[in-house]
């Protein structure tokens, strides 16, 4: 079992950066982890696809196996920043590739190409060393200030790659912004600064995904709190939109680090939160048409390092294997996004059938289904950006026409 301490610092990176700071510089010099066209590039590659039947029978059960193609019409780009998966000695992450850089490309991003150009900056973000001391030791304000001035270096990187992005590369391309945790918290933070008060930059937004993130709106409303003018989205034919969640399979403690608007771990890093407000969830099972069905999608290689032994914790100590580079695993899930009592609004996950059983919370029931916020509805979110492509090149043509 890894220390609760350096597992729970992890935490705290999806919340700091949206914190708004005058002090950043967007970085000169944007390298690039996926571009379109780039040889190697782990943002592409097979989608070779197996389906299994049940993953409670041993041996697991094929249902069969498909490659789809990548869609014909790509007409939009995805930017895609990777959560926290780079572990260092240092307070902030390289900026070059690194196998766990690489990896997570190919477990969150890849996907993704099949409806889109992925353009996924490689940033020096923070790591556990970077935020663990000032978080979990007392918080004191040169500690936290030296930690802000860690999210800000990764910012800034992440600021110039989209800067760099759209002076280079968009040409007025609708783009959909894909973020997770750490990544998530950059791109609210890119949201809040610089595409929502910029009605340019609004008009490119296909949509955000920006799960376990805590972005926060007023009880019950679509738009406010974190974002002034970009709404949740409310259907797969609405753009211009975010969508957030976090994902439960049992409701959250009072002690739950995601779900909360008021959390001291959003508190610590300076964001106003009004009063009123809760933590956005919209639910990718019912935007897809799915009924609340999850569409569970993820890689057969082991994963590195300190998050590959959360995924093992949450499958179980046995993730789902098969002989192609994706797996669609055999439990069957439900989703549906609920209030509790005690404040929180998640995407609590259910098991829809007698032979399935809930994943397990890992690395600790406060983190909820955390580390699965993405790939347990990622065939949901792929056909959600298809049916939002569509929409956007429809408003598109009517703007023009």
């Amino acid at each position: 079992m890894l220390p609760r301490l350096t597992l729970l610092a992890a935490v705290a990176l999806a919340l700091i950066p949206a914190t708004a700071r005058a002090d950043v510089t967007p970085s000169p010099d944007t390298v690039w982890g996926c571009y379109p066209g780039a040889t190697p590039n782990p943002c592409e590659g097979s989608l070779a696809t197996t389906t299994l039947s049940s993953t409670t029978i041993q041996p697991r059960k094929v249902a069969g196996v498909a490659t789809p193609a990548p869609d014909a019409d790509r007409s939009i780009d995805c930017f895609y920043v990777y959560p926290t998966v780079v572990t260092s000695t240092a307070a902030s992450a390289p900026k070059r590739m690194t196998s766990d850089v690489r990896s997570i490309y190919r477990y969150q991003a890849a996907r993704f190409s099949q409806v889109c150009k992925v353009y996924a900056p490689i940033y020096r973000q923070a790591t556990l060393a970077g935020i663990a001391a000032p978080v979990f030791q007392g918080e004191s304000a040169s500690a936290l200030e030296q930690t802000r001035r860690v999210f800000d270096r990764a910012y800034g990187d992440v600021l110039g790659a989209w800067r760099d992005y759209l002076a280079k590369e968009n040409h007025g391309r609708g783009v959909v912004l894909i973020g997770h945790s750490q990544g998530s918290g950059m791109l609210i933070r890119l949201l809040r600064e610089e595409i929502d008060p910029n009605p340019a930059q609004r008009a490119l937004l296909v949509s955000a995904i920006v799960p376990g993130g805590n972005l926060v709106v007023p009880a019950g409303q679509r738009v406010g709190g974190d974002l002034q003018h970009i709404p949740t989205c409310a259907s797969a034919t609405e753009t211009g939109c975010v969508m957030a969640w976090s994902l439960f399979g049992q409701l959250p403690g009072r002690n739950a680090v995601f779900g909360f608007a008021n959390s001291s771990l959003r508190e610590s890093t300076g964001i106003p939160t009004p009063p009123d407000a809760e933590v956005a969830c919209v639910n990718p099972a019912e935007m897809s048409g799915d009924g609340g069905r999850l569409r569970p999608i993820t890689r057969t290689e082991p994963f590195p390092g300190v998050i590959g032994l959360g995924l093992q914790l949450l499958f179980y100590g046995l993730p789902p294997r098969a002989s192609t580079p994706w797996v669609v695993p055999g439990e069957k899930y439900t989703a549906s996004c609920v209030r509790a009592t005690n404040g929180a609004h998640v995407l609590r996950v259910r098991a829809a059938n007698s032979a399935t059983i809930l994943p397990f919370p890992a690395p600790y029931p406060d983190w909820g289904l955390h580390l699965g916020d993405l790939n347990f509805p990622l065939g949901n979110l792929i056909d959600v950006v298809r049916s939002e492509r569509a929409a956007y090149a429809t408003a598109r043509a009517s703007a023009s026409s």
